[in-house]
């Protein structure tokens, strides 16, 4: 399944995209149902609630209008010295108004969050970042929040382009089953597991890699795989996701524990330790080529995109 690119120009407002009540000080069309979209530019003092909005943000352009940030937010590394409004899910409220935000970016787990800060009388924009496509028009919508347009559909026509490429590389061939580990507990070794399954920003990824998810549908995002699990899957591949982690090398070792995997036994196991690869934002995006690279490494890449 590939999900579609659609250019930059002419881009329709997402249907992930939910902005909530109307603000008072600030002009904005008001629909029959309460909801409000606000005018362009209007957006002067922006509060994110989440690393990958704040990523998207800044590569927008509107980095310049981000007043507040949660403790989470480390990239860029503006974005640091911002004034910090709490956790990813337990926003400090105090912290939050005492910024005098008239803006607050969110995403679809904020559910509590979004609920009291439209009871303020805030705008609140939402951005879907559960699909590659989300995060792209995100971008676009963030471009348009803050009179960056150009600036955002630059950063997106360059995110095409590296998806466009991959898809042209990676066409064709056959797609390896693969199982991604988004987290595994060392304490408890490979009973710890849990794998992307098919559907979220992660399997969305793989797909535009050039693989196919070996994980079965199921009612769990990340569901639990215990070694008897993997083992009767056995995937062509295996992708392990350790953002931070020290040594990868040591991560990859451990999986010759499963002997009996193809993945293990093709040395087909890739341990990745970047930090963003929590944060469904643009940089994640980009990371489509690094994983085509160790899916398809006989494609024909040429240069790796700076």
């Amino acid at each position: 399944m590939q999900h579609p690119i659609h250019p930059p120009s002419g881009r329709r407002r997402p249907a992930g995209l939910v902005v909530l009540a109307c603000l008072a000080a600030v002009p904005a069309a008001c629909a029959p149902d309460g909801t409000s979209t606000p005018t362009l530019a209007t957006a002067q003092r922006i509060v994110s609630l989440a690393p990958s909005a704040t990523e998207v943000l800044f590569e927008a352009g509107c980095g310049g209008r981000v007043v507040g940030v949660t403790s989470y937010c480390r990239y860029p590394t503006q974005a640091t010295t911002l004034p910090k409004v709490g956790g990813y899910l337990t926003p400090s409220y105090e912290a939050l108004v005492a910024l005098r935000p008239d803006l607050v970016v969110l995403l679809p787990e904020h559910v509590d969050a979004r609920r009291f800060v439209t009871t303020l009388g805030l705008d609140v924009v939402e951005f879907d970042h559960r699909s590659i496509h989300g995060i792209l028009d995100s971008i676009a919508t963030a471009g348009d929040l803050c009179g960056t347009r150009a600036r955002a559909d630059a950063a997106v026509a360059e995110l095409e382009g590296l998806l466009r490429r991959v898809d042209e590389r990676t066409d064709g061939r056959p797609r390896p089953r693969v199982v991604i580990s988004v987290s595994r507990g060392q304490e408890r070794g490979f009973g710890s597991l849990s794998a992307a399954g098919p559907d979220g920003v992660y399997h969305d990824l793989l797909l535009r890699a050039g693989g196919q998810n070996a994980v079965p549908s199921g009612p769990v995002l990340h569901p639990a795989l215990s070694p008897e699990s993997v083992i009767r899957l056995n995937p062509d591949a295996v992708l392990e996701f350790a953002p931070g982690a020290v040594d990868g090398t040591a991560i990859r070792e451990e999986w010759r524990a499963l002997p009996s995997l193809t993945a293990v036994a093709l040395q087909r196991v890739f341990v990745f330790t970047e930090d963003f690869l929590p944060v469904p934002g643009p940089r994640l995006v980009r990371f489509t080529d690094t994983l085509a690279r160790a899916l398809h490494p006989d494609a024909p890449y040429t240069r790796r995109p700076q």
